[in-house]
């Protein structure tokens, strides 16, 4: 018995009238043509124009090619490496859906035991009630199916919490990473803050930054946690400080910068952009003032961290000097105030609304 092995299917091999090669001037109004009656997608023809281009204008250069069309080299060779002038449908895009999906492996009776152990222990984390059902049933069964089960059915000691919890990790996948912000010359366009974390003798001390973007204007205040509460009043300060000049606050994923500091700049439209994880480079102006704070008030300081009333009093004092005296290196050796003063059209005043001294800038 003879087997035979059928042609491989072709666009082009359909039974009915069409031009050939033969009838067209060159191989790109031929490609047209035929991009044209697959009906090929807007992508695959734009694919189409880059495989033309390339070779004709670009002279099989693929460096200009890619330039031209505004796109990777990278780019460009992956679709060269995939097109074939006889099936011009190699253009079109593959399918990214993974060949392998995940399914539901639980069984009926596993789930039905899970939900009992679950039920009868809601505080128990995954690894207890693995090893309680092994006990209960006589069966070893993975913390990943129990957690399956946990999900579907919702057992949770606290819903409403569960579900915040859930929320609140939504909001923090769409956040803005500094690497990835477009960043404007205009006064308190961008304040990157921090908070420093001092053990003074055994006791915990917390000191928050804050840093202007182009004018190395800063402020820093004293506080004994770094609570989520503090990090918004150490906000509202900043805010009256600066006469509402704070567009975008940048800062790290430590926790202070959530909670309660977070619904403050929600209310105060101020948007939150963050560094990449464990990259202290990407706050490096502020991180310099940091060490400038610890090296230049507090070795020197006469007052240290004991009471935290006298101590943002002299840190006050040195911020003065710090932002009206200061000369700075990488503004020409001038200080903050008259930068933003040359730069801005901007005066500092004396703020007379808090009990201690401080810096505000208002516009001219």
């Amino acid at each position: 018995m003879t087997i035979v092995t059928p042609k491989r299917f072709h666009p082009w091999t359909w039974i009915g009238s069409h031009y050939k090669r033969v009838d067209f001037e060159s191989d790109a109004a031929y490609w047209r043509y035929w991009a044209n009656r697959l009906m090929l997608s807007t992508e695959a023809r734009l694919r189409l124009e880059w495989m033309i281009f390339y070779s004709t204008v670009g002279q099989r250069n693929g460096k200009e090619t890619a330039a031209h069309f505004g796109i990777a080299r990278q780019i460009l060779v992956k679709w060269k490496k995939r097109f074939s002038p006889f099936d011009l449908t190699s253009l079109e895009a593959h399918s990214r859906a993974p060949k392998q999906k995940r399914v539901w492996t639980v069984t009926p009776r596993e789930e039905e035991q899970i939900i009992e152990v679950r039920t009868a222990h809601l505080k128990w984390g995954k690894e207890k009630l693995r090893r309680m059902y092994k006990n209960s049933y006589g069966e070893t069964i993975s913390t990943n199916k129990i957690q399956k089960v946990i999900n579907k059915h919702q057992l949770f000691p606290d819903l409403k919490k569960q579900q915040k919890r859930k929320k609140q990790a939504r909001k923090r996948k769409e956040k803005v990473f500094i690497t990835q912000f477009e960043k404007k010359h205009e006064l308190g366009f961008l304040w990157h803050t921090d908070a420093i974390i001092i053990w003074w003798y055994g006791t915990r001390r917390i000191i928050f930054t804050a840093i202007e973007e182009i004018t190395k204007i800063a402020y820093a205040r004293v506080y004994t946690t770094n609570s989520s509460r503090n990090a918004k009043d150490f906000l509202e300060r900043l805010l009256y400080l600066s006469n509402n000049q704070v567009k975008h606050i940048h800062h790290d994923h430590g926790s202070e910068f959530y909670g309660e500091f977070e619904e403050a700049c929600q209310e105060l439209s101020i948007r939150q952009i963050f560094s990449r994880v464990r990259t202290p480079k990407d706050n490096a102006a502020l991180e310099r003032f940091n060490w400038t704070v610890q090296d230049e008030w507090l070795s020197l300081s006469d007052v240290g961290l004991d009471d935290i009333q006298w101590a943002n009093d002299d840190l006050t004092n040195w911020l003065v000097e710090y932002n009206n005296a200061r000369p700075h290196q990488s503004l020409d050796y001038l200080t903050p105030l008259e930068y933003a003063t040359q730069t801005f059209e901007v005066s500092p005043m004396w703020a007379s609304r808090t009990g201690w001294r401080s810096i505000m800038l208002y516009s001219d």
